[in-house]
């Protein structure tokens, strides 16, 4: 995943406060707790999804698959059903296809982020869940963490990706061929090894598969590897 836009689009990470366990945590307030906004209940119980917001990856229409998905499914609910709780079907679709999602969809979940609610069994939290959110990437947990994945690129010959490169032949030392860590060595890596040789393209190949990966929490072997072999300390402005 491209990191130029990721300041903009990891929209959990702005909903700092963390909403109650309790009576919360089961849809209620019965201890007459505040209502709490939908973006802090997701921040607080969805830990592994993020917000969906536009501008995601850099663009400001509705391109982005998870976008294209969201939208495809909302029409696919309601195209037979009387309830529009969005209020954006001016007709139902006879037939959906896959398309961009529209400002109006996209602003509508912007919308829901901010309502609150009594807890995350009400259908306005259900209708954000579901329509305005998207798994976490690995890629999305190393911003988080202030390093960013390092662009696959066309070659391996910046000195950032030699030196990426250099680690993990460190760490897999004196092992046999393809038994590194993510088995893709052609030899044994022995003796003095430098940062001078250009990362293969195999290497930043599964370096940016693993980024990729969704679904995962920083305990995920995928996310602890990335950190360490494929990213690099966040640098400014992007």
């Amino acid at each position: 995943m491209d990191f130029l836009s990721n300041k903009a689009l990891l929209g959990l990470a702005g909903a700092v406060t963390t909403a109650g366990v309790g009576a919360a945590a089961v849809g209620g307030s019965i201890f007459g707790e505040d209502p709490k906004t939908i973006r802090t209940l997701l921040w607080a119980h969805q830990p592994k999804k993020r917000l969906l917001l536009k501008g995601y990856k850099g663009v400001q229409d509705g391109s982005p698959q998870e976008w294209k998905d969201a939208w495809k499914q909302y029409r696919i609910d309601h195209r037979d059903s009387k309830k529009d709780p969005l209020g954006l079907l001016k007709s139902k679709p006879v037939s959906v296809t896959e398309e961009n999602a529209t400002d109006g969809f996209m602003s509508a979940c912007a919308s829901l982020f901010d309502e609150k609610v009594s807890g995350i069994k009400s259908e306005r939290y259900q209708l954000a869940d579901k329509y305005c959110t998207r798994f976490a990437s690995v890629s999305d947990l190393v911003w988080e963490s202030n390093y960013q994945v390092l662009s696959k690129g066309d070659n391996g010959d910046s000195q950032d990706w030699k030196n990426l490169w250099k680690k993990y032949r460190e760490d897999n030392k004196d092992r046999e061929q393809q038994k590194d860590e993510w088995k893709l060595s052609s030899q044994k890596w022995t003796g003095n090894i430098e940062a001078t040789e250009s990362a293969p393209d195999n290497f930043r190949t599964k370096c940016e598969t693993e980024s990729q990966v969704k679904n995962v929490d920083k305990n995920s072997p995928s996310y602890l590897m990335v950190l360490k072999y494929c990213s690099i300390p966040q640098k400014p402005n992007q």
